[in-house]
């Protein structure tokens, strides 16, 4: 069944505060889960897995009514990080019992949902330049990477402070995977950047801020993929450098949008 976008944004008017009061319900079951250590925290995981489930639903219900994946504009990409973000957690949930990351994650998912809502939620119309499957992939994979790098800094938070074990595998796997696994994905974001550059504008390469920015990025994160595993650079420089990778992918997404006229504005 075809999609109006009135009638899409009139649904997203609705699911959107939806999935921030589930993903608030979470938070609030996983702040007391962690103070009374008497409350299991299978509430918070179900709330937050409700939250997901509706918000896959509304990226769903989203694209329907545009015929493309919705990732332009500062609402769609917001809610596209949100959903990698939890996604990761609950994996993480359930592989590693990261119990204490919860509440700082889904205190981040509801900070960018909020800021999403500060967004326009009308679905736009797309111009020829990014009308093509490589913007898309371009688009999800470098948002997918910001949400790993996210949770990896927060859990490289949690070491410096000690919440974490810095060395132990719970504590480390947790900021490697996410450093591994969102370098993977910025890097197919890249690619696929560079050839729809090419594609639209005939060159792969420019000295604009953003692409400058974004490869400094790519090659720090590559850089700590090295150097990760020795032992020295093990536990809390680890921590350290993830924390400050996300410094990074804050100043290039968010910094250069608000300060400098870029390709890539936020809308």
């Amino acid at each position: 069944m075809q999609i109006q976008p009135d009638q899409a944004l009139r649904l997203t008017e609705i699911i959107h505060p939806f999935i921030m009061a589930c993903y608030g319900i979470g938070l609030c079951f996983s702040l007391v889960s962690l103070i009374t250590k008497r409350l299991p925290n299978w509430p918070a995981l179900a709330a937050a897995a409700i939250g997901l489930i509706a918000q896959i639903g509304l990226v769903m219900v989203r694209w329907r009514a545009s015929g493309h994946l919705p990732v332009t504009g500062l609402f769609e990409t917001q809610q596209f990080l949100v959903l990698w973000v939890v996604a990761a957690l609950i994996y993480f949930q359930l592989r590693y019992r990261a119990d204490r990351l919860f509440p700082a994650v889904l205190l981040l998912a509801i900070t960018a949902l909020f800021l999403a809502g500060k967004g326009t939620k009308i679905i736009m119309p797309l111009v020829p330049a990014i009308d093509t499957p490589l913007f898309f992939i371009h688009v999800a994979a470098s948002f997918a990477a910001y949400g790993l790098f996210a949770i990896a800094a927060l859990a490289g938070l949690y070491q410096v402070c000690g919440v974490l074990p810095a060395t132990g595998n719970d504590g480390r796997r947790v900021v490697d995977e996410c450093l591994y696994f969102g370098f993977v994905l910025f890097t197919c974001c890249m690619i696929a950047g560079g050839f729809w550059a090419y594609l639209s504008w005939g060159s792969y390469w420019t000295w604009k801020i953003k692409g400058l920015w974004s490869y400094l990025l790519w090659f720090f994160y590559g850089g700590v993929i090295h150097i990760r595993n020795r032992s020295w650079w093990q536990g809390r420089p680890t921590a350290i450098l993830a924390i400050t990778g996300f410094i990074l992918v804050l100043f290039t997404y968010l910094g250069l949008g608000l300060f400098f006229k870029t390709s890539h504005p936020l809308l």
